[in-house]
C-alpha cells in the first residue's frame, strides 16, 4: 500500500510541476513577482496533486485487477515517460517542437516491443527499474510538497504607501524615469515592421537622443533593474520568506542584502529629493519602505510556468492545471493554446493596473524623480493592435503598439504640465526581446517566428534620453553600458539637489 501510495504522489508531483514549480523555487521568484498571499494557490495545488495522486491509484488498482494486466503494463511503461515528458516540455529552457517527441516516443516505444518481442528478460528488468524510478520520485513529490506548504504560511510586505510631498514650483527640475519592460531598439527604431506604426517613440525621438548600441548587463529583470539601482552588477538574486532581497554581484560572489539605502533612491533621500515609485515584478515597496517618498506595485500575472492565476477562482485554479495535464494526453497542441490564453488574460489585468497607476503617478505625483517599471511590451501578448483593444493571441509587435501608445498618452500628460520644460525623460528597456525564452512558450505566434527570423536575437535594449528642454534629435552610435542609466539618473539627482 505504501509503495502504491508513493507512485501515486511522484506521479502526480512530476504530472503538475508546471504549475507549482514557481511556488517552490529556491530563489524565492514567486515571492518576489506578487504581493498577495500565496496560500490559495498553494492549496489548489495540493488539491490538483491530491486529485491525480488518487486517480492514478484508482486506475492502476482496476488495470492490476484485470487478467491482461502482464500485457497492459507494457503499454503503461511505453506510455508515461512520453506523457509526463510532453506535460513538462513548457517549462524545459529550450524549445522541444512535437515532432521531436513524436520521433522520439515512436523510437522509444519501438526499443521496448523489441525488447518485449525477443527480450522478454531484459524487458523485465526494464519494467522494474521503471516501476523503481517512479516509487522514487516520491522524494521529489516530499520535498515539493514540503517546500508548497512553506510558501502557503509566506505573507508580503507591503503593496503601497506615500509620504506627503509639498507642491513644487513650476520651475523645478524633474525626472521621469520609465522601463519598459522587454523594449527592444532594433523593432523600434532599426528594423521595424511595414505594418507597424510607433508615432509616440517617433514624436519623443524627435526631440531626445537615442543610443543606438547599448550593451545590456543582464538577461533578468530580477538581476537588471537591482543593478541599475545599485550601480553595481547583481549575478543573482532571491527574495527570502521574510521579505528581504538578497543580492551577489560580481565584484562579491557572497549573499549580501540589498542596500536600498546604498541605491539612487537612497541617494535621494539623503540629499532630500523625493521620489515615487510604480513597479511590478520586482518586491519595490518592501525593498523601498524607508527609502522611498512613495510607492506601489503589484502583479497580476500567472506564474511563470502557467497556472494558477491570483485572478482566477480557487475552483478554476484546482480545475485548469488538470484540465491542461488531460489535454497533454488526448490534444496536446490545445494545451498549448489554452495555457497562452490563461497567460494572456492575467497579462491583461496586470497591464491594465499598472497602466492605470502610472498615469495617476505622472498626472499626481509632486515627487522629483518619478519611476515608472512597466510590463509592456513583455510577453505574454496581450493587444490586438489591429482592433486597438486588449485581446490574447497577439505578438511582440502588437504589444509594441501598446507600448507606443502608451507613451503617447505619458507624453500628452507630462507636455502638458507647467513642469515638462524643466523635465528630462529617460524610456528604456532593461533587456531587450528575448526571442530564445519566448520561443519555447506556448504565447510565441508565427508573426514572433516571422519577425525574428526564426528567434534570432539582438540583445540590445532600447534607451532614449530627452533632456530638459531639449527640441531636437540627436544619436549616441559608440558602444554605451546600460549602466550608464545609473550614473545618469545620479547626475541628475545631484542637480535636484542643488
Amino acid at each position: 500500500m505504501i509503495k502504491r501510495i508513493a507512485q501515486a504522489w511522484g506521479f502526480a508531483a512530476i504530472l503538475l510541476l508546471p504549475g507549482y514549480v514557481d511556488l517552490t523555487s529556491t530563489l524565492g521568484d514567486e515571492r518576489m513577482r506578487v504581493p498577495w498571499p500565496l496560500t490559495r494557490l498553494v492549496l489548489a495545488q495540493l488539491a490538483d496533486l491530491s486529485i491525480a495522486g488518487l486517480v492514478f491509484a484508482g486506475l492502476l488498482a482496476i488495470l492490476r485487477n484485470l487478467k491482461s494486466w502482464p500485457r497492459i503494463r507494457w503499454f503503461a511503461l511505453a506510455l508515461l515517460p512520453i506523457y509526463l515528458l510532453v506535460c513538462n516540455l513548457r517549462i524545459l529552457p529550450f524549445r522541444v517542437p512535437y515532432s521531436s517527441v513524436a520521433i522520439a516516443a515512436a523510437g522509444w516505444v519501438a526499443v521496448l516491443a523489441f525488447l518485449v518481442i525477443r527480450a522478454p528478460g531484459l524487458a523485465l528488468k526494464l519494467y522494474r527499474v521503471g516501476v523503481a524510478v517512479l516509487t522514487g520520485a516520491v522524494v521529489f513529490a516530499l520535498v515539493m510538497t514540503a517546500q508548497l506548504i512553506s510558501a502557503a504560511f509566506w505573507r508580503p510586505g507591503i503593496q503601497a504607501f506615500a509620504n506627503p510631498i509639498p507642491a513644487q514650483p513650476a520651475g523645478k527640475p524633474r525626472t521621469v524615469w520609465i522601463i519598459f519592460d522587454e523594449l527592444a531598439f532594433r523593432p523600434v527604431f532599426e528594423v521595424r515592421e511595414r505594418s507597424l506604426d510607433l508615432p509616440n517613440f517617433d514624436r519623443l525621438r524627435l526631440q531626445s537622443t537615442v543610443y543606438t548600441d547599448v550593451t545590456p548587463i543582464g538577461y533578468h529583470t530580477n538581476l537588471v533593474v537591482p543593478s541599475l539601482l545599485l550601480g553595481r552588477i547583481v549575478t543573482s538574486s532571491t527574495f527570502t520568506p521574510e521579505n528581504q532581497l538578497m543580492v551577489r554581484t560580481a565584484d562579491d560572489t557572497h549573499w549580501e542584502p540589498f542596500d536600498s539605502s546604498a541605491s539612487l533612491f537612497g541617494l535621494a533621500r539623503q540629499r532630500g529629493v523625493s521620489t515615487s515609485i510604480v513597479g511590478w515584478y520586482l518586491a519595490y515597496c518592501p525593498v523601498f519602505v524607508g527609502t522611498a517618498t512613495e510607492c506601489y506595485w503589484s502583479n497580476d500575472d500567472t506564474e511563470d510556468g502557467a497556472p494558477p492565476s491570483i485572478n482566477a477562482s480557487f475552483a478554476e485554479d484546482v480545475w485548469f492545471p488538470l484540465r491542461i495535464a488531460l489535454e497533454q494526453l488526448v490534444a496536446p497542441r490545445a494545451a498549448v493554446t489554452d495555457v497562452a490564453h490563461w497567460e494572456s488574460l492575467s497579462h491583461v489585468a496586470t497591464v491594465k493596473d499598472m497602466s492605470q497607476h502610472a498615469l495617476a503617478a505622472l498626472a499626481n505625483s509632486e515627487a522629483d524623480v518619478i519611476y515608472l517599471h512597466l510590463p509592456v511590451p513583455h510577453p505574454p501578448a496581450f493587444w490586438d493592435r489591429r482592433a486597438q483593444n486588449f485581446g490574447v493571441g497577439g505578438s511582440y509587435l502588437d504589444s509594441l503598439d501598446y507600448a507606443d501608445r502608451f507613451l503617447g498618452q505619458i507624453l500628452d500628460v507630462l507636455e502638458s504640465q507647467p513642469r515638462w520644460p524643466e523635465t528630462t525623460l529617460i524610456v528604456q528597456g532593461d533587456h531587450s526581446w528575448r526571442t530564445k525564452i519566448w520561443r519555447t512558450t506556448p504565447g510565441w505566434s508565427a508573426e514572433d517566428e516571422r519577425v525574428s527570423h526564426g528567434g534570432e536575437w539582438d540583445p540590445r535594449p532600447l534607451l532614449i534620453i530627452h533632456a530638459a528642454g531639449q527640441t531636437s534629435a540627436a544619436t549616441v552610435s559608440s558602444p554605451t553600458s546600460l549602466m550608464f542609466v545609473h550614473d545618469f539618473v545620479a547626475s541628475q539627482i545631484q542637480a535636484l539637489a542643488r
